[in-house]
């Protein structure tokens, strides 16, 4: 069984605060949710840490097939191109480490944001949290149209 996982990391300028969302679905049904308020971080970062909570969710919940999708074609090179260097080298290594486990299939493709839409509205609800990985087994009223 193949899960498709799409992810989202926002950065609000105006409160400079960075936060992360994502959908997992798998044949257009949904699986489960995740969002939180990281703070500070570029839009950069913010993606990679969606990328690496989505990875550590769908590894913990034993779905061992996955496809990411991240709108950041950056992120995406990043992480198939490690920089030792680059600042956040610490968060490309443990996303890597995670692709790294005995997955049967793992891989993560670029999305347009226009079909990403339900991981950008749980990202955005999450700026005024106040921090925490929250789960959702069911999604909210804000996306159910969305999914």
């Amino acid at each position: 069984m193949s899960y498709k996982l799409c992810v989202k990391g926002v950065f609000d300028r105006s409160r400079m605060r960075a936060s992360v969302g994502g959908i997992m679905n798998h044949n257009g049904r949904w699986v489960r949710g995740f969002g939180s308020m990281i703070g500070l971080a570029d839009p950069q970062t913010a993606e990679l840490w969606a990328i690496y909570y989505g990875l550590k969710m769908a590894w913990e919940r034993e779905m061992t097939s996955v496809v990411v999708f991240s709108e950041r074609r950056d992120a995406i090179h990043l992480i198939n191109n490690p920089d030792p260097a680059y600042p956040m080298a610490a968060l490309i290594e443990m996303i890597t480490k995670l692709k790294g486990e005995a997955w049967s299939h793992v891989d993560i493709q670029h999305i347009h944001a226009d079909a990403n839409v339900a991981a950008n509205v749980l990202a955005t609800d999450c700026l005024d949290g106040e921090g925490g990985l929250n789960e959702f087994a069911e999604p909210s009223h804000a996306i159910i149209h969305l999914i």
